[in-house]
């Protein structure tokens, strides 16, 4: 049967400033580790993608040595049925190269992104057998919902996160428009929660908001402890004005990401400011057909985007579907540029009073009167972008979350009797989540190494 976490089992990251009397004593800013980060890309390249290469490259910029073990989920076509489901439930081959990785690289830490489906859990195993830490970013729901992201149909979906069985995402087809795949997809979560996967072979799991934190907890998937430590963004390129005056949309342009509310509010708005677009995706085409105030500018490299943000009055991220974190936020802030954003999931906490508003989900008119009530407010425009700029400067830079991921590594290294920093590191047991709060301060509602596989 499924143990329910006790939320005071979960905490908040530790932090080890290389500065701090704590680093000077345990000798943690002059240690290295070898950390070995595994993921599986996407076929769609996503945040998740993102999210990986960053970190594996923020500690490399720290002197630790990294090693990459990556898959694609392209692989996936290119196997038989039966073979891609027993390897998406426990693949044997993965699981013998990880060992071998930890063993021969003496590695310190095996940091999990995303395994699903051409790596799978059976290498946390693995790892962990063979000498490392185990820890695992928690991006997405996919233990808890066949698709990932609790969203079928154009609304928020919930009907399987506390289900041992995922029988409506088989019915419906959640995952890929299949029923097989899906079945295949559920039957994995539900071994892995009789077998008690993330409980037993993982040290700590990172969840990246509080929102995905209390999805795992009230789900009652048998899960060990998880700690809160949010993304950050690699690119400072400072404050800016916003001085062009428009609102911007970076994403994916689909349903789940808001974008028809989001048109459907610009068209009701009497004399809307300019709405500019980047992006690609299915709705392109119903938001060129908009016209007027609204430009769309297509696939954009991402420092021209943050350039983008950095002109745009405001950052807009309408999804539909609860986002596990809402990087495009974090972007917007690094810039100095507020977001308007849909209340619920990741976003809803990232987004606090002072550096932007938030709507309705879903509610275009909502969209329409917030959006309203930005432009009006004309003399909070400059105070908005300096709160903006402020929380990416308090909570999403690289240092600050090199400091937290240090202390989440010493922590699970010391779980494992292996005390590598000599002492005096952090306890995750110092930080306890107050019951209405997150990590984000806002009341809730040797050189580059990679293995790349190719079996």
């Amino acid at each position: 049967m499924s143990q329910r976490i006790d939320p005071a089992e979960n905490f908040l990251a530790p932090t080890v400033a290389e500065g701090s009397p704590l680093a000077a004593r345990s000798g943690i800013a002059s240690t290295k580790l070898c950390v070995l980060m595994a993921h599986t890309y996407y076929q769609q390249r996503g945040g998740e993608d993102i999210v990986f290469e960053a970190e594996a490259e923020l500690l490399e910029s720290f002197g630790h040595k990294v090693i990459r073990y990556v898959r694609h989920n392209r692989d996936v076509t290119q196997q038989g049925l039966l073979v891609g489901a027993t390897d998406a439930i426990w693949n044997r081959e993965v699981a013998s190269e990880i060992a071998e990785l930890v063993r021969s690289h003496a590695v310190d830490v095996a940091h999990f992104h995303n395994e699903f489906p051409m790596i799978s859990p059976a290498a946390f195993r693995a790892a962990k057998s063979a000498g490392a830490a185990v820890v695992k970013t928690l991006h997405n729901q996919r233990p808890l919902c066949p698709k990932a992201v609790c969203f079928r149909d154009g609304q928020p979906c919930t009907l399987c996160v506390n289900k041992r069985l995922a029988w409506s995402g088989i019915l419906h087809g959640c995952y890929r428009d299949s029923r097989i795949a899906t079945a295949v997809t559920s039957i994995s979560a539900l071994v892995h929660r009789w077998s008690r996967t993330l409980e037993r072979d993982v040290d700590f799991c990172i969840a990246p908001t509080n929102h995905v934190r209390q999805l795992y907890v009230d789900s009652g998937y048998p899960i060990g402890r998880i700690v809160l430590k949010p993304h950050f963004i690699e690119d400072d390129l400072g404050h800016a004005d916003g001085d062009a005056g428009y609102a911007l949309f970076a994403g994916r342009l689909s349903e789940e990401k808001g974008v028809d509310v989001l048109l459907d509010a610009w068209q009701k708005l009497d004399g809307p400011p300019d709405l500019k677009i980047i992006g690609d995706g299915p709705l392109l085409s119903q938001a060129q057909a908009v016209g007027g105030a609204v430009e769309c500018l297509g696939h954009l490299p991402k420092r021209q985007v943050y350039r983008r943000m950095g002109d745009a009055a405001c950052v807009i991220l309408p999804s539909s579907c609860a986002e596990t974190f809402g990087r495009v936020c974090v972007e917007a802030f690094s810039r100095g540029t507020p977001v308007i954003c849909a209340d619920h999931g990741g976003q809803a906490e990232v987004v606090t009073d002072a550096a932007g508003l938030r709507f309705k989900p879903g509610d275009s008119d909502a969209l329409a009167r917030c959006v309203t009530q930005f432009f009006d407010e004309s003399e909070q425009f400059e105070a908005r972008r300096i709160a903006a700029r402020s929380e990416y400067e308090l909570r999403y830079t690289p240092q600050r979350n090199h400091e937290q991921l240090l202390g989440i590594y010493a922590q699970a290294l010391l779980r494992n009797g292996r005390d590598v920093f000599h002492s005096d590191t952090p306890d995750v047991e110092d930080h306890p989540i107050p019951a209405n709060h997150n990590q984000l301060g806002r009341r809730a509602s040797g050189g580059p190494e990679t293995v790349r596989a190719t079996s």
